[in-house]
């Protein structure tokens, strides 16, 4: 019985030790698998902001390109490491692990026709290969051994120029009637399809009435209203959303009727779309320079009142100018120079699509 118990015991402690080394073996594949997971989540996050890098590098160097709009992508000279691919960046991470992407010139497509525009260079789709890899051979190409990628991302996105026509050179551009009053400035000229009322005011250039013009956004910018949303530098419903300080040159889109005052003037510049009406109170001592386009509607008119001052051009559809000023001057100047640096500015290439992943390690 002694020599029963003994084997019995001898056994426990046996199968009591391999339970422990199935547990012990059971952690570390676990540790393992998570360790490797998380190696294999970094890699694949880091090789996304590699391939996003060329995005962003190939966007200006469509910015950049002194003819406008883009015709052909050629990156060269100190644009890119290897011309003959395309726009290409190596560079360090960390330790002996570097990220390289690749924009390469045959991935690079105008899809301005495709997407209805009669203007080849508009509207182009460019993909980018993010690599990231150990640099173990600096003589020796990034896939070729010694060296190892450890993992790549495909990023793609169509990029766009916003187009600025005016029909006219004129400091008002107005669907319907453009009322002048007492205190009202206007430099440069108003073209409108409808008349031009009250002339109390001052007005300098040449008044052109009953015009045919297509001042709908498609006919303006190229854009639709939705498209100039989702690709404005600042979009907001309400004029309380906006920056405290407005930009000097950026696209902003303002959902909504838009009041400026006092406490919150129209101050700063670029390019001003606004859905819905623009009323700029007595006292704001607004200063805008750009160009301002307004939807508007039939219930309520576009006001500006005094002091202020608008330098550029206005562009009003649904809705009566009126511009007038108390006691002091409300004044709309257009002004050729200022519209051509905006669009320089603010018309150049950026997004128009959400980026597009295709990740594989």
């Amino acid at each position: 019985m002694e020599k029963k118990g003994g084997f019995i015991l001898v056994f426990v402690i046996f199968l009591i030790l391999l339970l422990s080394m199935f547990i012990l073996l059971g952690m570390v594949i676990v540790l393992n698998l998570h360790r490797s997971l998380k190696i294999s989540f970094d890699v694949n996050l880091k090789a996304n902001e590699v391939a996003n890098a060329g995005i962003e590098d190939a966007i200006s160097w469509f910015k950049r390109q002194l003819v406008q709009p883009v015709q052909d992508f050629s990156p060269s000279g100190n644009d890119t490491e290897e011309p003959d691919i395309g726009l290409v960046r190596e560079y360090l991470i960390s330790g002996n692990v570097y990220g390289r992407y690749e924009v390469p010139k045959n991935k690079v497509e105008d899809v301005s026709i495709i997407r209805g525009l009669s203007q080849r260079g508009s509207i182009w789709k460019i993909t980018s290969y993010g690599y990231v890899f150990h640099r173990l051979d600096p003589n020796k190409r990034f896939n070729e051994s010694p060296n190892r990628v450890l993992g790549w991302s495909k990023l793609s996105t169509e990029i766009r120029r916003i187009d600025v026509n005016l029909p006219i050179e004129s400091a008002i551009l107005a669907e319907r009637n453009v009322q002048i009053g007492r205190g009202g400035r206007v430099r440069g000229g108003i073209a409108t399809n409808g008349k031009v009322t009250g002339k109390q005011g001052e007005i300098q250039g040449t008044i052109l009435e009953n015009q045919s013009m297509a001042l709908d956004p498609f006919s303006i910018f190229g854009l639709s209203l939705e498209e100039l949303s989702n690709i404005a530098d600042i979009s907001v419903s309400r004029v309380e959303e906006l920056p405290e300080k407005l930009p000097s040159s950026a696209l902003i889109y303002i959902d909504g009727n838009a009041q400026f005052g006092r406490r919150r003037p129209l101050n700063g510049g670029g390019i001003l779309i606004i859905n819905g009406n623009l009323n700029i109170q007595a006292g704001s001592n607004s200063n805008f320079t750009g160009i301002i386009y307004v939807v508007g509607n039939s219930s309520s008119n576009y006001n500006q009142q005094a002091p202020s001052l608008i330098s550029g051009c206005i562009v009003v559809t649904g809705s009566v100018v009126n511009l007038e000023g108390t006691g002091e001057i409300s004044e709309i100047d257009f002004d050729k120079n200022i519209i051509d640096m905006m669009k320089r500015r603010v018309g150049l290439y950026r997004r128009a699509t959400p980026l597009i992943k295709e990740e594989v390690q």
